[in-house]
């Protein structure tokens, strides 16, 4: 008897291990996984108790970059590549839980957020003694941030740039789920890699494998916590500066017609728009070269 039951817990025990190993299989590779290493040198700065990550290459007047929700900073590696070939500096900043960077205590806020950015560039103004920070580049909900630091440090920057700047009208309910599925760590990956694609890219382009990595999912529902708990609508308007805005043709979480046309009738000539064609809400790996070329051109413009 004692021999059968132990056959029995054997047996049920390799069928648990056995589907264990399936599931993890099926997860890989795991959404949380760093997505790739980014461009220039790693540094940290305090805020406070808390510890900032970002990271700096390249001369010339300085341009800061915030990535998009649950996202690593490496998002724009080949951004900030143009940009220092172009002769500007970049300074890439990590958000709270990625690689370093301290998360915040909730509740928290858009501005709350926007204190890491400030310290980050005061730093690297007393280290280089440059002052000239000249645009600050948001990537759909780092839109949201650049723009709420531009709010509450008017002076810190020229301009700010947005890429798939969403947040004007409440994202489609499919759209919604598919964001949120993106970044959903139990998931497995044939169903994020559907999320992603749905929500993220356009028709007919491929998903890099550094986008099925490097979500973040404590990063995200710390970003979702500060856009909730933002009460007022100051961070909106960016603090009065110059805007650009690079508008997707094919972005299911902010299309042409909730972002790009409200945020003209509202700003009028503050705002410059760029439509690029078959790219989504992803944009910045389906149209690298297009978005260097809208940005370098704007900026050279000022």
């Amino acid at each position: 008897m004692k021999h059968n039951r132990k056959k029995i817990f054997i047996t049920i025990a390799t069928i648990v291990c056995l589907l264990l190993v399936i599931y993890i299989g099926l997860l890989y590779p795991f959404a949380f996984l760093s997505a790739r290493l980014a461009i220039g040198d790693e540094q940290t700065i305090k805020n406070g108790e808390r510890e900032v990550v970002y990271y700096s290459s390249g001369k010339g007047p300085r341009i800061v970059l915030a990535a998009s929700l649950g996202r690593e900073a490496s998002d724009f590696n080949e951004l900030v590549h143009d940009l220092n070939q172009a002769g500007y500096r970049t300074i890439a900043v990590e958000a709270p839980g990625i690689r370093g960077t301290d998360l915040l205590e909730k509740p928290t806020s858009l501005y709350e957020m926007a204190k890491d950015i400030k310290v980050v560039v005061d730093k690297d103004i007393a280290d280089t003694g440059n002052e000239n920070t000249l645009a600050l580049i948001g990537h759909a909900f780092g839109n949201r941030l650049v723009r709420a630091t531009a709010s509450q440090y008017t002076e810190l920057a020229k301009t700010v740039i947005l890429i798939a700047a969403g947040g004007q009208k409440p994202i489609e309910a499919k759209a919604k789920t598919e964001l949120r599925n993106c970044i959903l760590p139990y998931l497995p990956v044939y169903r994020r890699k559907q999320a992603i694609d749905y929500a993220f890219f356009a028709e007919g382009n491929e998903i890099p494998d550094f986008w099925i990595r490097g979500w973040h999912l404590r990063t995200a529902l710390l970003q979702a916590d500060a856009v909730e708990n933002t009460k007022d609508t100051q961070w909106q308007d960016a603090g009065g500066l110059p805007i650009l805005l690079i508008q997707a043709l094919e972005d299911m979480v902010a299309p042409k017609e909730d972002t790009a046309d409200l945020l003209k009738k509202r700003f009028g000539d503050r705002l410059q728009v760029v439509l690029v064609e078959k790219a989504g809400h992803a944009l910045l790996p389906e149209k690298p070269k297009e978005i260097s070329s809208a940005v370098i051109e704007y900026l050279k413009s000022l």
